[in-house]
């Protein structure tokens, strides 16, 4: 087996790089920088790892023909939530979440292999009182963000047959921002913390 995984310049596509290690898979890494530029920790950086931008169907088509992986985790995407709502980064973050994505799984459909593609909770308007079903489409999406991770949804189910969507939220890792990173450099700066208690992780 061997498993291409997008993103691992960000928290979690160095994070599923170290656990497919762990658990004796041989992964690929890939992002947008000539060379692997996360955090080092003594191994990853020494992992295989390709240049790619997801949003060149040419370049993403002559990457992966030539990695032939049997599978493909997609965690490469635009993360950063409330800047994704100026003005001036929104089509860049609907050609990276949507685009991009729509470009790896149609090239998954040509290698006929399977793909999983991260997604998020945020697809949901977050009004409900009760957990989501796990095939439940009522998408409602209140942000840029959203929207553009749902057209990377429809974009793999359409496209494939060969598929997971997985639905994540409140990520962290050790590599890149985080809520526990922000409140313990914020704490370590303020003696009295305010945070929002409407969202539950």
């Amino acid at each position: 087996m061997k498993v291409f995984v997008t993103g691992v310049a960000g928290q979690l596509g160095h994070d599923t790089m170290m656990e497919l290690h762990k658990r004796g898979i041989k992964a690929v890494g890939s992002d947008l920088k000539p060379e692997y530029s996360g955090i080092k920790n003594g191994l990853i950086e020494n992992m295989p790892y390709v240049p790619m931008d997801i949003t060149n169907i040419e370049e993403v088509r002559e990457v992966l023909f030539n990695e032939k992986p049997t599978a493909i985790i997609h965690c490469a995407a635009w993360t950063a939530v409330d800047a994704a709502e100026d003005e001036d980064k929104k089509d860049l973050v609907m050609k990276v979440n949507g685009e991009g994505t729509e470009n790896i799984a149609h090239i998954c459909k040509e290698l006929d292999i399977p793909m999983m593609y991260i997604s998020t909770d945020y697809v949901f308007n977050g009004e409900g009182t009760m957990p989501w079903e796990p095939d439940c489409k009522d998408y409602a999406p209140l942000n840029v963000y959203g929207k553009s991770k749902l057209a990377g949804e429809e974009a793999v189910s359409s496209l494939l047959d060969k598929y997971f969507i997985v639905r994540i939220a409140w990520v962290f890792g050790e590599n890149g921002n985080n809520f526990i990173k922000t409140m313990l450099r914020v704490g370590a700066s303020h003696s009295v913390l305010t945070v929002v208690s409407d969202q539950i992780g």
